[in-house]
Order: structure tokens, then C-alpha cells, then sequence
């Protein structure tokens, strides 16, 4: 079994090992060692990444209880042979940031929302925790959860993460109950001294502000997270999923923050702290705009509407080939079929745009030919699919050069 020296030291960046095995993890080779600092993925937390002698570790898997080194290539040396270990440091640390920066929130939800951590994911660029709460209780909470967690950031206070005995497992006050193991990490006001019992264990565990199973790496006082920065809460099922940042990533997070700031400011030709004014001005007239194209649209959906009427006697069908003045073709050919029937007319329009074709076709209510029957026929034709109600019906299909031939075989 290999020793994880990890657990005990999350700062221990180098180490020296056996190969103790040689395995096959997919496609690649991998390597067993008589003892590791690599995290293997597990928790919600990614595994870390580095070098052995120069071989690229890519990927590191606990796998019927051993912990495989999946490597970019062939094995550095043989079973036996020593190797040393290189740990890549800035994942190592970013992953611990992230890492006990959930475990400080899920803490700040317990005391200010009473909200339970269901599940946590630690992604590339943020993470998520899943509460037990839902979206509305949760969103109420944030800045002030926020606000929790960070304290206990700037206090920096000791963590302590070790495998406790189960008399010591029964007077912890555990977030959660273990799943695996007797590990447990713990932020308390002071540290807990090696070999505290009695008056003393006591004295450490009435300072307690959180406990939780884990086998994860977390660092040994909560300033080392540096920051922890509530990015969103989106509805999860009955709960709530929040997404947010720790450490580093807070920093890369506000200067991304902050230059979109500056490219929606220079846009918008304002201020950055003038954005959302200005982008509700900018919203408000666009809306405004498109209502006078919708209005405008319509206008000229009625004249060519009525040159179509004027230029095919009643009661005959009308098939024709529409050009849109501006905007969607499917759209344009919609509202003049429409104009067409509200007439007491037949349509069978057709338009295309970027080299597909838009078929509208519509008729007058009441009693006549099915246009969802005739639609999905003339959609079929071209080579696409279509289909609507008896009066009214829409379809599209790439084969514009059949568009004639469809729109007479569909009013015949």
C-alpha cells in the first residue's frame, strides 16, 4: 500500500520513491510507488500533475486500492528502481485554495442560511457547491454568507487534518457523518497540540468552528485560501447550485470582471461605473427600434400582400417567390401568407436566405386544404422538413434550385 505523504504534508512538493509496480491505465502506462505526495482525484477535488526523473505525470487514479501514476509515455526506470517526485506546485496550491475555501462556505451556509453542502465540484476555472436550500433562501444569504466565509479567511486560523480515534470521532461536531475513513478536517481558534487529552482536548474542541471528513489537501491555517469570491446561485433541482472562486483564482476572476467592464464602458461610450445605465438606455431604445421595425415590417408585409392579390384573379391560388426588405426570411414569407389569407386568398410562398428555402403557406379559416399536409409534402420535396395547422403552416429545405417547381406541384 502506498504511503500518502500528501495527508500529512499538503506543502511537500518533492519526495523520493520506489516503483514498486508497473501498470496500464487505458492506453497509457502507469506506475506504482512504495510512497507518494501526488493527490490522486477523489472528493470533488482534480489529482495533481508533475514529473517523475522527467517523465510527465498526467493523471493520478486510486484503483482497487492502489494509486497509479499515469504517465505521458514509457515508465522512467523498473520495478525497484528509485525515482524522485516532482509535484507541480501552482495546481497543488491553487486545488488546496479551492479545496478549503468550499469547506469555509459550506461552514458560512450551516451558520447563516442553515443550508447543507449536498455535493461540491472543483472545475478548471470555478467551482460549485449544491445546497439543500432552495434559490430564493439562498440568493437572500449570499453577500452575507460571503462575508462569513472570509472572515475566517482573514483570521487565519490553524486547520488541523489527521485521522482521529473514534472516541475522538464522537465528540467532534461533524458537518457531515464520514463516508470512508476516520480522516477529518478541522478549523478551530487554536491549534490542537500532539497529545492533547483530557482538559485540553477539551479547551481545543470548544473552539471548534468546523469539522469535516475528508481526504482532500487543505492548508495548515485558513489565510493561505486568501480570498473566497461568490460568483452566482442557479436553481438545482428543490435546492440551489452556487458557483465560486478561491485564492488566485479571485484575482484572475476581477481583472477578467474588470476589462469586460471596460470594453462594455468603451461601447457604450461612458464610464465603467455609467455601464448598467447606459446598457439599460441602449436596451430600451433597441426594443423601442424593433417595435418600429415589427410595425414597419407589417406595413409593407400588407402591400406586397395586396400587388400579389391584384396581379392573380380570385379565386386562383397565389405561389410566389418573396424577397425580404430586411430581416428573416421565414418571417417576411410568414407575414405576407398571412396578409394573403386574412384577404380570402390561397398562399403558397417560398424565400430564401443564405441558400435555404422558407415555405409559408395559409389560407382563410374554415373549411379547405390541409397546409400542414401540403407543407410537410413541399418541405420533404426540398429536401427538408415542415409541417402546422390546416390554415397555416411553416417548413423549410436546402434545395432552393426546386423552389418553383415545389410551390406549383403545392398549389396544384
Amino acid at each position: 500500500m502506498t504511503l500518502r505523504l500528501e495527508l500529512a504534508d499538503p506543502s511537500l512538493l518533492t519526495f523520493e520513491a520506489e516503483i514498486v509496480g508497473v501498470r496500464r491505465l487505458g492506453d497509457r502506462a502507469a506506475v506504482v510507488l512504495d510512497r507518494t505526495a501526488f493527490y490522486p482525484e477523489g472528493g470533488g477535488q482534480p489529482a495533481d500533475r508533475g514529473h517523475l526523473s522527467g517523465a510527465a505525470v498526467l493523471d493520478v487514479q486510486e484503483v482497487d486500492g492502489e494509486v497509479l501514476h499515469v504517465l505521458d509515455g514509457a515508465p522512467p526506470a523498473a520495478a525497484g528502481a528509485r525515482v524522485r517526485g516532482e509535484v507541480d506546485a501552482a495546481r497543488r496550491r491553487d486545488h488546496v485554495q479551492q479545496h478549503h475555501g468550499q469547506h469555509l462556505l459550506s461552514a458560512a451556509f450551516e451558520q447563516v442560511a442553515r443550508a447543507a453542502t449536498l455535493s461540491f465540484h472543483l472545475g478548471e476555472a470555478t467551482c460549485t457547491i449544491d445546497l439543500d436550500r432552495p434559490l430564493p433562501a439562498v440568493q437572500a444569504a449570499l453577500r452575507a454568507v460571503e462575508a462569513c466565509a472570509n472572515d475566517l479567511v482573514f483570521r487565519d486560523l490553524p486547520v488541523t487534518a489527521r485521522d482521529f480515534a473514534p472516541e475522538e470521532l464522537a465528540r467532534l461536531p461533524l458537518r457531515k457523518e464520514p463516508a470512508r475513513g476516520a480522516r477529518v478536517v478541522v478549523v478551530a481558534a487554536a491549534p490542537l497540540e500532539d497529545g492533547a487529552t483530557g482538559a485540553a482536548w477539551q479547551a481545543w474542541a470548544a473552539g471548534i468552528v468546523d469539522a469535516s471528513p475528508c481526504g482532500g489537501t487543505h492548508p495548515r491555517r485558513t489565510g493561505e485560501v486568501g480570498a473566497i469570491a461568490v460568483l452566482r446561485a442557479q436553481k438545482w433541482g428543490a435546492g440551489a447550485r452556487v458557483e465560486f472562486a478561491c485564492g488566485g483564482r479571485v484575482v484572475r476572476a476581477l481583472a477578467e470582471a474588470g476589462q469586460r467592464l471596460q470594453d462594455a464602458a468603451q461601447a457604450l461610450r461612458c464610464a465603467p461605473a455609467e455601464v448598467g445605465e447606459a446598457a439599460a438606455r441602449a436596451a430600451e431604445d433597441g426594443a423601442s427600434r424593433r417595435k418600429d421595425l415589427e410595425r414597419l415590417t407589417a406595413a409593407l408585409a400588407e402591400a406586397e400582400a395586396e400587388r400579389l392579390a391584384a396581379a392573380v384573379p380570385a379565386p386562383a391560388p397565389l405561389r410566389a417567390r418573396v424577397a425580404p426588405p430586411a430581416g428573416s426570411a421565414a418571417a417576411w414569407a410568414r407575414s405576407v401568407a398571412h396578409a394573403l389569407a386574412a384577404r380570402g386568398r390561397l398562399a403558397f410562398l417560398g424565400a430564401v436566405e443564405d441558400g435555404r428555402v422558407h415555405l409559408a403557406f395559409a389560407r382563410p379559416r374554415g373549411v379547405g386544404v390541409d397546409m400542414g399536409e401540403r407543407m410537410r409534402a413541399a418541405a420533404a420535396a426540398l429536401g427538408g422538413k415542415g409541417g402546422g395547422a390546416p390554415d397555416s403552416a411553416q417548413g423549410s429545405g436546402p434545395e432552393a434550385d426546386r423552389l418553383e417547381a415545389v410551390l406549383e406541384e403545392a398549389a396544384r
